[in-house]
């Protein structure tokens, strides 16, 4: 394939000849212009300007942006554009011959032949240890998901003796908890925290509160008030 690149360059182009980036750069330079003047004056950014003068086809845009910016450059430089624009793809044909005849490999390496390089024994203990990882982390996904929520109140006390007859009930649930006292629904703030006014009867009252999730079980907490 080496060979047929050569043809192809002789044929085409005569390797003394200068290439279309080295013509630009040393009109520009006769010139006594600065690469951000010819920016100025063509509008083309000084990466663009750079990569032609530098023969940086990668770092162009594809296709008719790049001979744009080529030939607007060549009519500020006042050079040949017909010859340029020729030689221009001359050039962009080599590359892509080059890009073309250079080895898979060499291109590019499977990241994941490096690990397969390794020896067996230090391949195996990167398994476990992965496989180790995945189940503690499935486990406390699991634990997160399935755990009930954890739930405690601050007041009333248990066996609470009072002589009122309303009370008002707080505590701390985890965050996002459904709380339910007596089987109504009650509201927590950001942090879990809630109160809840209780109406009371005379004799003994029983306070049920109890905090769920969606796939969860369900945390009770169980308050007896007794009025006198």
């Amino acid at each position: 394939m080496g060979c047929r690149f050569m043809k192809y360059f002789f044929k085409k182009k005569n390797i003394t000849d200068p290439s279309v980036g080295e013509t630009l750069q040393a009109q520009r330079q006769q010139k006594k212009l600065s690469l951000e003047a010819a920016s100025a004056a063509t509008k083309i950014s000084v990466k663009y300007l750079t990569a032609l003068e530098n023969g940086d086809y990668k770092n162009l845009p594809d296709g008719v942006y790049a001979r744009n910016f080529l030939r607007e450059y060549c009519y500020y430089l006042k050079l040949d554009c017909k010859y340029l624009l020729e030689s221009f793809k001359e050039e962009i044909n080599l590359v892509k011959i080059e890009e073309k005849d250079r080895p898979v490999f060499s291109r590019q390496l499977p990241k994941r032949q490096y690990f397969f390089s390794l020896p067996k024994v230090t391949r195996n203990i990167i398994l476990l240890i992965a496989i180790i990882l995945g189940f503690v982390y499935l486990g406390l996904r699991i634990e997160q998901v399935i755990a009930p929520y954890r739930l405690t109140i601050d007041f009333p006390p248990e066996n609470y003796v009072t002589s009122e007859r309303k009370i008002t009930l707080t505590g701390q649930a985890e965050r996002e908890a459904r709380l339910f006292v007596n089987n109504q629904d009650v509201f927590s703030d950001e942090t879990g925290r809630f109160s809840q006014e209780v109406n009371l009867k005379e004799g003994l009252n029983v306070i049920t509160v109890k905090a769920k999730k969606k796939y969860g079980r369900e945390a009770t907490a169980v308050r007896q008030v007794l009025v006198k």
